[in-house]
Formats: structure tokens, sequence, C-alpha cells
């Protein structure tokens, strides 16, 4: 998955440069660090396994496919919406979607929050 770390991080850089300020590749993540000092932890080793973390302060905002809310109605993906116990469901990505398309809608949302705040 090394070379859609690669393409996770020319996407940034091409797309995401206004609220990016650094970006860095680990063998297991790629980490991007914003203009509001937050980070965010991509990590996807294969097609249907993710994790988009967003660390702002004391909050997290992560959606990844863990399977361990079977409740949830778009299971396995799901979003820690604030705190690791408020958990929702996947509203921002799309099923059937690419690794890099999936981590545009990500971005986008982000962008989003950035923009109200």
């Amino acid at each position: 998955m090394f070379r859609g770390y690669l393409s996770f991080l020319k996407i940034a850089s091409d797309e995401f440069s206004e609220i990016i300020v650094d970006a860095e590749l680990h063998a297991d993540r790629v980490r991007l660090i914003l203009i509001d000092g937050s980070w965010i932890d991509v990590r996807y080793p294969v097609k249907d396994k993710f994790s988009f973390h967003w660390q702002r302060d004391d909050k997290i905002y992560r959606i990844d496919t863990a399977p361990h809310h079977k409740g949830i109605r778009t299971f396995p993906r799901h979003i820690h919406f604030g705190s690791e116990d408020n958990v929702i469901e996947d509203s921002v990505l799309e099923e059937n979607a690419s690794p890099e398309e999936n981590f545009k809608r990500f971005m986008e949302w982000v962008r989003g929050f950035l923009r109200r705040d």
C-alpha cells in the first residue's frame, strides 16, 4: 500500500495545500499537519480496511472500518465524532469508491470544518 500512500500525498499537495502545513510518509500511514495545529493519520492497508483519524486538541474525528459497531447502518464504516464513545453512521465516504476518492471526500469534510471555525 506504500504506493497508495504516495497517491494520498499527491492529492493532499495538489488539492488541499491551503489547509496542510506539513506531510509525513511513514511505513504504515501518512500524517498530515493542518493549519490549526491538528493532525490527520491516514491508514489504508487494503481497499476495504482503513482509518482516517483527525486529532484536534482533545477531540477525535475518525472514520474507520473496525468491525465493532454492528448496529450501525453503514457497518463496518462509522465515524467517531468528537470522542471514541460518540459513534455515528458514516455519511462522508462511499462504500464502493476508490481509496483516493474516499481520501478526497474525507479531506473535503475536514476542510469544511476548518472553514466554519
